[in-house]
């Protein structure tokens, strides 16, 4: 058995109305804060709820929401400019992806005096980082727990991978409430990316006893919360069932790795401003089918979320029967079955292959993967 260490320092907090918990969590770091938040939810009751209560309790917030229809890279230095000129001593990040690695980003330069770029090209920065607090309101994140990102480079629009300072994340909270107001498609989509990420997990060559525990759980739960979803988009009970997939995901990928499918989506939607979740929904039965190839007994060990398995059925038979599951479900919701129909052509694609491959955690695939072999499969899901 190889040795096995695991360490996340995180305090997690899941459930309804966990977000009243921020004035305690944050009272014990510091008493101003620098607000990264999601534009779409500037206005919304709950986020003014939380201003009022961390004014109530003598909190100074300095709001940053200029994020959308830019590359996050930009986003990261503006809000640098108000963390460093504010003396922040705290990040506060709550919306979606894009926003949490914004906050990420944020809270790892503040301390350092270069601007986003050097990290960018290889310089990461020495001082320690900023406490942060995180609110996620999507039903994923591969990168959760684990103190990595994604930015977009404004320079070129291609996605970069960064490894952030080991226990990163302060706090996370995941508020069912704030996962609510989505369309039905969209919350959909989010779930098929949380379960292609946590199915790359679970086929990592770095995954181990408790990723494989946290993972195979996390997309039982989130089959659940998609197929309520799909019939019920109102029920809360699939934001239940998906923010404890969701954390479970985080948990099992903070010690194993997503891979291929992460990171294509990751990279086409950087370049083409395609949301990250309407691609991964595309590629996720493609990508079942590849690791078949060469995990089938971890992609069969999924089989009981798509239903009850015939007594004599084979290890292939229960494979085969998760990507039908799958795919089902995508033709029930009429989400796209290829990158073409995103109107992409397929000559600037080799872009978003070498894209891809650069991120560090393509070294874990089940199987090692040239660019070549990444445009191979980019071409299969075309």
């Amino acid at each position: 058995m190889a040795d096995f260490h695991y360490a996340v320092r995180a305090e997690c907090y899941v459930g309804p109305d966990t977000i009243f918990k921020l004035p305690l969590i944050m009272h014990e770091i510091a008493d101003r804060v620098l607000l990264i938040v999601d534009p779409s939810l500037v206005n919304q009751s709950i986020v003014k709820k939380i201003q009022a209560i961390l004014d109530g309790r003598g909190f100074r917030i300095i709001l940053f929401d200029d994020i959308a229809k830019r590359p996050s890279a930009t986003a990261v230095q503006e809000a640098l400019g108000l963390a460093r000129g504010a003396r922040a001593p705290l990040v506060l990040g709550i919306g979606g992806i894009k926003c949490l690695h914004i906050a990420k980003a944020v809270a790892t330069l503040a301390s350092s005096d270069g601007p986003v770029e050097d990290w960018l090209d290889g310089r990461p920065p020495l001082k320690p980082p900023l406490p942060l607090v995180l609110v996620p309101t999507s039903w994923r994140d591969p990168f959760l727990l684990s103190g990595q990102l994604v930015l977009s480079d404004a320079r070129s629009g291609s996605a970069v991978h960064l490894q952030g300072p080991a226990g990163l994340e302060r706090a996370v909270i995941i508020d069912t409430n704030l996962m609510a107001g989505l369309p039905a498609k969209t919350a959909a989509a989010c779930i098929l990316d949380g379960i292609m990420s946590a199915v790359e997990g679970l086929a990592a060559r770095g995954e181990n006893f408790l990723s494989d525990m946290a993972l195979r759980e996390a997309v039982m739960l989130y089959v659940q919360a998609l197929d309520i979803v799909m019939q019920r988009p109102d029920d809360p009970q699939a934001r239940e069932l998906g923010a404890r997939a969701f954390f479970l995901a985080a948990l099992g990928l903070a010690s194993s790795s997503p891979g291929l499918g992460t990171a294509v989506s990751y990279a086409l939607s950087s370049r083409w401003h395609i949301p990250k979740a309407n691609v991964a929904a595309v590629i996720i039965p493609y990508l079942l089918e590849a690791l078949i190839r060469s995990r089938p007994e971890k992609i069969a060990s999924l089989a009981p979320a798509f239903g009850e398995a015939p007594l004599d059925e084979t290890a292939s038979a229960a494979a085969d029967r998760v990507v039908d599951g799958v795919r089902t479900r995508l033709g029930m919701l009429k989400i796209p079955s290829r990158l073409k129909d995103f109107e992409l052509g397929l000559e600037r694609l080799v872009e978003t292959a070498e894209t891809a491959r650069r991120f560090s955690f393509m070294n874990f695939l089940p199987r090692s993967m040239t660019v070549d072999d990444v445009f191979d499969f980019i071409k299969t899901v075309f």
